[in-house]
């Protein structure tokens, strides 16, 4: 990505499946778009575990934030 260009935000409203292409190397998501659009996402196999962890890890934060503003607290930063 050079400095001029403009990210691309992908929203998702549902997954309607996963499955293995290229004889296991890839993961092949066929998932749903806001606006009922069909996308594929193609994530190399090695790609998926970051991904994995990253989602994992980031779902985790926002329980916790989630508890802690249902207790009426307010969340601290991650180091």
């Amino acid at each position: 990505m050079t400095n001029d260009a403009r990210p691309r935000v992908l929203s998702i409203a549902s997954i309607t499946s996963v499955s293995t292409i290229d004889g296991g190397d890839t993961l092949a998501a066929e998932l749903n778009g806001p606006d009922g659009d069909t996308i594929f996402l193609l994530i190399p196999l090695g790609t998926a575990g970051a991904l994995i962890t990253h989602l994992t890890d980031a779902a985790e934060r926002g329980a916790r934030e989630r508890r802690l503003h249902s207790q009426g607290r307010r969340s601290v930063p991650d180091a």
